[in-house]
């Protein structure tokens, strides 16, 4: 190996190198120190990365040289693609009730690749608004957040789906309508009717029984009491007496004479 030197670079920066004779530390770029592993010449000149981040993504090269008439000159090339992934946190969902409707969020934060949200209900996606991704300048990672406005008229269920390449993380959550509670009288409003009912009957017994008391003492209708000094049977002959006067009464009438009586 001491006629060949071995180059790993990402878009001409140097990661890992072997060249007999010189300090590595002063090939390797800044980015990558202390972050990878020497190459191993004894398993297909392989290098490991440390710490991944974002910006290590690309295309990575592995260049052999060999040394030929005191020059040296490449007689190997291998181009390497390095995906990354960062996994989104499980996507947070929260509730904010309106007058007219139900505004619901989503959100999730630090993960890779660029995300895609949708909403679900029961299985079926939801048109939603105001969706907004934001990349960290530093870190490179994505944070989505995503709100949607319904209508509840009935219980359903309700899905937060985040997807980042062939990844993808998921919140449920079931939604049911509140039904406004029955209304419950108070004890002090209970006893308060319970106490106006006692005194209602007790004003209507009282009512009824001074009125019937005094009904009992009128006489029925139609009905009057003979005086006693009527209540002597008159003889025959003051029986004929009364009728004399009716006789004569109708004699005069007969004659044609005015009768007084």
């Amino acid at each position: 190996m001491t006629n060949y030197r071995v180059y790993w670079q990402n878009a001409e920066r140097v990661v890992q190198a072997y060249v007999p004779g010189k300090k590595i530390e002063e090939l390797i770029d800044p980015s990558y120190v202390n972050r990878t592993t020497a190459i191993d010449l004894s398993n297909n000149l392989s290098v490991t990365i440390l710490s991944l981040q974002v910006p290590d993504e690309g295309t990575y090269e592995c260049i052999v040289q060999k040394l030929v008439g005191g020059q040296y000159k490449r007689v190997h090339k291998l181009d390497v693609k390095l995906s990354i992934r960062a996994d989104f946190s499980d996507p947070n969902i929260l509730m904010h009730e309106g007058e007219l409707s139900q505004r619901i969020t989503c959100s999730s934060s630090k993960g890779y690749p660029q995300p895609k949200l949708f909403w679900l209900k029961d299985g079926k996606e939801l048109a939603s608004f105001n969706t907004t991704i934001f990349q960290d300048p530093t870190t490179r990672l994505y944070s989505i957040d995503s709100e949607l406005c319904v209508n509840q008229t009935n219980n359903f269920s309700l899905t937060c789906l985040i997807t980042y390449g062939d990844f993808q993380v998921s919140t449920n959550v079931t939604l049911k309508r509140d039904v406004p509670p029955e209304p419950t009288l108070q004890p002090s409003i209970i006893a308060s009717i319970v106490i106006s009912i006692c005194f209602f009957f007790i004003a209507l017994i009282l009512y009824l029984k001074r009125h019937h008391c005094q009904f009992c003492k009128q006489p029925e209708a139609g009905l009057y009491s003979v005086p006693q000094g009527l209540a002597v049977a008159a003889t025959e002959e003051e029986a004929n007496d009364l009728v004399f006067p009716l006789a004569n009464v109708e004699r005069a009438t007969t004659s044609g004479k005015a009768a007084s009586v």
